[in-house]
């Protein structure tokens, strides 16, 4: 029978489980990036005046200048949001800048409604 220390034992241990949580944290963090460029491409489209109309309360509006400059915060803020994920993935702080970036695209789809 082999003797294996618990010292060593347990440095393994927390050596495989770093090892998962930076495989883990890299794939979510790659996926993160994916969904906020593909965000990002369609904000700055909208913004652009690549998109001229959208659908608002299920009735297919222009895009007014506001409503441009408002995608654009939101796409300004989602470049924020991908450099601060590149840098250092933060669950907490993603979820938080997820619901602010969440209250800009409600507020820029709701100004279509209030004109």
């Amino acid at each position: 029978m082999v003797k294996v220390s618990a010292n060593r034992f347990v440095l393994r241990r927390i050596e495989k489980t770093r090892k998962e949580v930076e495989t883990s944290t890299q794939m979510l963090r790659d996926k993160t990036l994916k969904n906020l460029k593909e965000i990002f491409t369609a904000a700055s489209r909208v913004a652009k005046g690549q998109v001229k109309k959208q659908r608002i309360d299920r009735k297919m509006v222009p895009v007014s200048l506001r409503q441009r400059r408002s995608w654009l915060l939101v796409a300004g803020h989602t470049t924020q949001m991908m450099r601060s994920i590149a840098e250092n993935f933060d669950e907490k702080e993603t979820m938080l800048q997820l619901d602010k970036l969440e209250k800009l695209v409600e507020e820029a789809s709701s100004m279509g409604a209030t004109r």
